[in-house]
């Protein structure tokens, strides 16, 4: 890993969190993986290690920290168990969303005390967006969101929500208002109030213990504060943060593809054919040397676009579209070939 560029405090983090992957969580994987579900274990495991909060700023009750800390924590969270990241991803997201909208506008009491619960780790998260016909197009959206009095009443249905039916809050993407992106709203929504339910959980060909669940709004009613940084406003808010999204995303794709070729590297170093050790064949070598130049080409690409969004260069976005786009690809292939090298095994 090459951490050199990184300032002391990132290397610290690096290592405590590859301690924690390696001495806490490496045994649990196959256990969660068999029993498919979502594990409290692991999720107060995250919160006791204090990852829960590193996007929630000091004066809000979190750490001070930057994007690099969540690339850090992604990466080597995925090389071991890439579930673990997801249960962060989902959360950090949603709490972003809340911590940029106190630092826009004064916060009511409730958003604050949220705050501080997700920076604990006594509250989980998650982002409500994508709908059965919307995916990326989060103008599209068509849950709706009509006021009441003084309470948001909340209608729809929403797909492939990560920490579905075990958050502790939503943040829920909403229309309140005419077609497009501006009648767009981003809404919290605590999973006690009566009408949010969890219909069903997916059936996934891996990530198995991350709960990926269809959500129901169902005559859900929330205060009129409950909307974040007022009505129509949340298109704005969501596109603030999709370019460090989709730069955590390629950071936990990296840290799989890394965990893959260290694996592989392993594996081919113990394993004899034939009387010898089948690193010693050539044509192994070469799958090898090809996975390692795609993850250190990937790493790069992905640091790049983490640097661009904490500088906040003018190509940002292009740069974590690309390591987004990237990193997921090169994490498909070398856990393929990282299949060629286990053969049978």
């Amino acid at each position: 890993m090459l951490y050199q560029d990184l300032a002391e405090e990132h290397r610290q983090l690096a290592e405590m969190v590859r301690i924690i992957a390696a001495e806490k969580i490496a045994p649990m994987v196959r256990e969660l993986e068999r029993k498919k579900k979502f594990s409290p274990e692991l999720r107060d495991l995250l919160a006791e290690a204090g990852l829960m909060g590193i996007v929630v700023p000091e004066e809000l009750g979190g750490v001070e920290t930057d994007l690099w800390s969540e690339v850090i924590v992604l990466e080597e969270l995925s090389k071991v168990f890439p579930t673990a990241a997801t249960y962060l991803t989902a959360h950090w997201f949603a709490t972003k969303l809340m911590v940029r909208a106190a630092q826009l506008a004064p916060a009511p009491e409730y958003l604050l005390r949220l705050i501080k619960k997700a920076a604990a780790g006594e509250a989980l998260g998650a982002i409500a967006a994508s709908e059965p016909g919307v995916g990326s197009d989060l103008g599209g959206v068509s849950t709706r969101a009509v006021l009441d009095g003084d309470e948001w009443v909340i209608n729809g249905s929403k797909r492939w929500i990560t920490n579905g039916g075990y958050a502790d809050f939503y943040a829920v993407v909403v229309r309140t208002g005419g077609p497009g992106p501006r009648g767009v709203s981003v809404i919290i929504v605590e999973s006690d109030v009566p009408g949010v339910t969890a219909t069903r959980h997916e059936e996934k060909m891996g990530l198995h213990a991350s709960a990926t669940a269809e959500m129901l709004f169902e005559n859900v009613r929330v205060p009129r504060d409950h909307v974040l940084l007022g009505a129509d406003k949340g298109f704005g808010l969501l596109m603030e943060g999709f370019d460090e999204g989709r730069v955590t995303v390629g950071a936990l794709s990296l840290g799989i593809a890394e965990g893959a070729l260290d694996a592989s590297i392993r594996y081919a170093g113990e394993r004899e054919q034939f009387g010898h050790l089948i690193a010693s064949y050539q044509g192994l070598q070469f799958l090898l040397a090809d996975m390692a130049i795609s993850v250190y080409t990937a790493r790069a690409i992905v640091y790049d676009a983490a640097r661009a969004v904490v500088t906040q260069n003018p190509e940002a976005a292009r740069m974590a579209s690309i390591a987004k786009t990237y990193a997921s690809d090169i994490a498909m292939q070398v856990t393929t070939d990282a299949v060629q090298v286990h053969g049978g095994y």
